[in-house]
């Protein structure tokens, strides 16, 4: 009996475990499939506070709370992120009592990212406390040595006053501040902040230019200077990246003198600049000693291309100092083009007027070549000027099937190389005759989108790509009847025989201001360059539609646009002639955004069926090139396109050689212009006619814009 009651005692307590087993089993499944997540224990701090985030802790246990001003002990507040964990940050050897390991990375490209480690944790990165572009600032506890407060203020695309106030109302006495600039700082960093920073120990804040990279660790209240700062000047336009592993002390010694940064060495330009100062900018204390060296090419996709090996024929001017200071720009920005290869440029100067260029142009390691008239006291007409440069390239370089020209006066987009590259193969299309860098219609509001290119019947010059068979085959024997004036003014208006020219929507190439001592002031250069223009500024900017350029593909292009467009626009007369007096395009209830692009077509009926009045006063109305005794520029078979805060817009005539009325509408199905038909319609001389019984499927108004 004692047995039975044993063997029952310990069914029981067996049944028992096995019961709190599978239990204990069961909340454990239900809990991992329907029970909140552990919380993270490294993505997120709270001020200098290693807890995980959310606090764990009880209610009752508060953060340290702030210590008294000038100790530098703090707390900081809100959210901090924390990206790698880097022990040491990456320093070989562990820093000595009282000091922190730093990383500061100022990136290779603006493709890179910035980086910013503090006691072995990683707090500015990409996606990391908003990294990038601009001044990343972190502030460090130096009690603890622990990071407490992690921002950026982009200074390229906003102005700095948020940096202003957190300089001097975040930043208390006593806490430790790490700097470092990404990409591009100086653009908008205003006079204001950079005393900010030289009153924190800063003695290179102010020489900080484009595209130049600088980083610095300091204390506030620190007298002197830092002991930790580094400025490195844009190499060719291109980034020269600060990449600093050190240990910082938690309390930093001001130095009273600032020891010399290593001296770059070029005695031929101290020279030069010795016996030109006016040329300011080249010859500045902190660039005259710099050494001139072509920007590396990164791009991969274009490596290879024909227009490294092309000759790039630099026209100086003939105005003296002036034309000199002019030139020294203009080759700096030639430098500075990724891939530029310096054998392969030529200057082409005048002694008689500007007789430094010789000195100048070795001082770049590039050729030159002087001209002059066989009669010395000549005056070389620009048509001669042109015909010697293109005698000299095809003489220089021979073997090569290309030319780039660069008018004088000029200053080079970033990009102008790598743009021509990617469309150098269409030269290859004979109905193609050159590739110009310069949108004469590519003014600030209408010229927004650095990826389109267009198709255009008209020579705009200035920067241009052509073919030398151009010139050897068409164009020797017939400069003077083609080529007598600069290209704005009109090259080819005999013989461009169909063929049209490549053009950007936003220009590779910036015309400087107009003067007295630049350019005759006629009504056509003022009506072209009085206002301002819009130049590329990014260094890699992909084409989006190059592909698409050649002969039959683009009006296949065209048509695609045209039949998806998003918007047609249908102004009656009189708004249109409001918005050509006010300049103001809302008379045309255009209201686009930034937001979304669409594509905006705006097809009329030109009153004259040899003019283009009508086109003249929509250009006038959209700010577009426009002059009374010079036709449209920028046209392509009738149409016009262009840019609005990244929108695409066509102007769409009559005049198409493809809308004749006995043939179908080239563009058509585009609901604009399908079975377009007047009742009643009075004809006018006016510039635009405005039909009053008109029926069409444009719209219903009574009076449409025909």
């Amino acid at each position: 009996m004692t047995c039975k009651r044993r063997r029952w005692t310990c069914r029981q307590l067996g049944l028992l475990c096995l019961g709190v087993f599978v239990g204990v089993g069961l909340y454990g499944v239900f809990e991992f499939l329907f029970g909140s997540p552990l919380p993270p224990k490294v993505t997120f701090y709270v001020g200098n506070v290693t807890a995980m985030y959310p606090p764990q802790a009880p209610p009752n246990l508060l953060l340290p709370p702030a210590a008294p001003a000038g100790t530098g002990e703090r707390a900081g507040v809100g959210v901090m992120q924390v990206g790698s964990i880097e022990p040491n940050c990456g320093l070989v050897e562990v820093c000595p009592n009282h000091h922190f390991p730093v990383h500061v990375y100022s990136g290779k490209t603006n493709d890179d990212q910035p980086r910013v480690c503090i006691s072995g944790k990683y707090v500015i990165e990409k996606d990391v406390n908003s990294g990038g572009r601009g001044l990343n600032l972190v502030v460090v506890d130096p009690k603890q040595m622990k990071a407490i407060i992690a921002k950026r203020f982009d200074t390229y695309a906003g102005d700095s006053s948020q940096l202003e106030a957190f300089l001097s109302q975040e930043v208390l006495e006593g806490d430790i501040l790490v700097a470092v600039t990404f990409d591009e700082a100086s653009r908008n960093l205003s006079p204001a902040a950079k005393n900010l920073f030289a009153k924190l120990g800063s003695s290179q804040i102010q020489n900080l230019q484009f595209r130049g990279q600088w980083f610095m660790v300091t204390q506030k209240g620190l007298q002197g200077f830092s002991p930790f700062e580094e400025l490195e000047a844009s190499k060719g336009g291109l980034w020269s990246p600060i990449d600093k592993k050190f240990c910082a002390p938690r309390q930093l010694q001001g130095q009273s003198i600032k020891p010399d940064p290593p001296v770059d060495q070029n005695p031929d330009r101290l020279r030069f600049c010795a016996t030109h100062p006016h040329i300011t900018d080249f010859c500045s204390v902190s660039h005259r000693e710099l050494p001139l060296r072509p920007a590396i090419l990164t791009n991969h996709q274009i490596v290879g291309s024909a227009m490294f090996t092309t000759p790039i024929m630099v026209i100086a001017g003939n105005r003296g100092h002036t034309s000199l200071s002019d030139l020294t720009l203009t080759l700096q920005t030639v430098l500075g083009q990724p891939g530029v290869q310096n054998k392969y440029v030529v200057v082409v100067y005048d002694p008689r007027h500007i007789p430094d260029v010789l000195t100048l142009s070795r001082l770049f390691n590039f050729s030159s070549k002087a001209i002059v008239p066989q009669n010395f006291n000549d005056t070389l007409q620009y048509h001669e000027v042109m015909q010697l440069v293109f005698e000299t390239a095809h003489v220089a370089f021979p073997n090569s099937p290309y030319i780039t020209i660069v008018e004088a006066g000029l200053l080079l987009a970033p990009d102008f190389l790598a743009y021509t590259a990617s469309l150098l193969p269409l030269l290859h299309d004979p109905t193609i005759l050159g590739i110009s860098a310069w949108n004469p219609n590519g003014y600030l509001n209408v010229s927004t989108r650095p990826d389109l290119v267009y198709r255009v019947e008209d020579f705009p010059g200035m920067a241009f790509t052509l073919r030398m068979e151009t010139y050897l085959k068409e164009l020797r024997t017939k400069m003077k009847q083609c080529c007598n004036r600069r290209g704005w003014g009109g090259w080819f208006k005999a013989g461009r025989w169909n063929r049209e020219i490549i053009i950007p929507d936003i220009s590779r190439v910036l015309h400087r201001p107009v003067g007295p001592e630049l350019e005759p002031a006629t009504p056509l250069i003022h009506a072209l360059f009085q206002r301002l223009r819009a130049t590329n500024l990014e260094m890699n900017t992909p084409i989006l539609n190059g592909e698409s350029l050649a002969a039959q593909r683009y009006e296949a292009h065209l048509s695609s646009i045209l039949n998806s467009s998003s918007l047609t626009l249908t102004p009656a007369h009189d708004e249109v002639l409001r918005c050509a007096d006010e300049k103001d395009t809302q008379h045309l209830h255009l209201n686009l955004t930034t937001d979304r692009q669409a594509v905006v077509v705006l097809p009329y009926k030109e009153s004259d069926m040899d003019g283009w009045s009508g086109m003249k006063l929509l250009s006038q109305c959209f700010g577009l090139f426009h002059h009374q005794d010079s036709p449209p520029k920028g046209l392509h078979k009738g149409l016009l396109r262009f840019s609005m805060k990244g929108s695409e817009v066509i102007l769409l005539s009559n005049h198409s050689p493809s809308l004749p009325h006995h043939q179908v509408c080239h563009y058509c199905p585009h609901p604009a212009l399908r079975n377009t038909t007047t009742t009643t319609a009075t004809a006018t001389a006016t510039a635009i006619s405005t039909t009053t019984t008109a029926t069409t499927t444009m719209g219903t108004s009574a009076a449409a814009f025909t």
